[in-house]
């Protein structure tokens, strides 16, 4: 998620890069998520758009926009959004998605991959329904780094998401395990400045 002064600032910014940038369109669950943590007003635009930093063959680099300019926007939500690393997350394209094969990749998720069903949306714009993961309270509590995932399927799916069940609980604690996993590191941080420290041993 970036924060640019406008969007039109940012797409500027991608060409001059060499960044060639999707056709922005309406976010829909990262908005909803934004709007629920920060109690935003329900029109709040937050944009999304997609990156080829390559001219081979990659995966392409999804960037949420929530402008500066934006009435909604303050610093505090820029601050917090950069901290904790939300909204950052590794997508998986399902082009042919079938539900059975996709309730046991979301099973293996939460499983073994000890992650969090957090829920789902769809999206009229490109016509396509994302299931989020949260990565577990054990998971948070371990690391810093927070990557989500996003299995990211084409068509609308609304019925096949609604039918899996969020742990509303598990979710909570394991954000809460994330804020402080942070106000931790800051504060060891913090009392590391005032001490001298050892040198790290060098061996030929």
């Amino acid at each position: 998620m970036l924060f640019p002064e406008t969007v039109e600032s940012a797409l500027e910014y991608f060409e001059e890069n060499g960044w060639p940038a999707a056709t922005t369109i309406p976010s829909v669950l990262v908005k909803r998520r934004l709007v629920e943590r920060h109690w935003l007003p329900e029109d709040t635009d937050i944009r999304v758009t997609r990156l080829r930093l390559t001219a081979c063959l990659a995966p392409e680099v999804e960037v949420f926009l929530f402008p500066r300019c934006s009435p909604a926007y303050t610093e505090s939500i820029g601050r917090e959004e950069r901290v904790h690393g939300f909204e950052n997350h590794v997508g998986l394209f399902i082009d042919r998605p079938d539900e059975r094969s996709l309730a046991r990749l979301a099973d293996r998720l939460e499983t073994a991959g000890q992650m969090i069903y957090e829920g789902s949306a769809h999206n009229p714009h490109e016509n396509t329904t994302m299931l989020y993961f949260a990565p577990s309270a054990r998971v948070a509590t371990a690391r810093r780094r927070f990557p989500r995932w996003e299995l990211q399927c084409a068509g609308d799916l609304t019925a096949f998401a609604a039918r899996r069940r969020v742990r509303t609980h598990d979710l909570r604690t394991a954000y809460a395990m994330l804020r402080a996993n942070h106000l931790d590191a800051a504060a060891a941080a913090s009392a590391g400045a005032a001490t001298v420290r050892r040198p790290v041993p060098v061996t030929d």
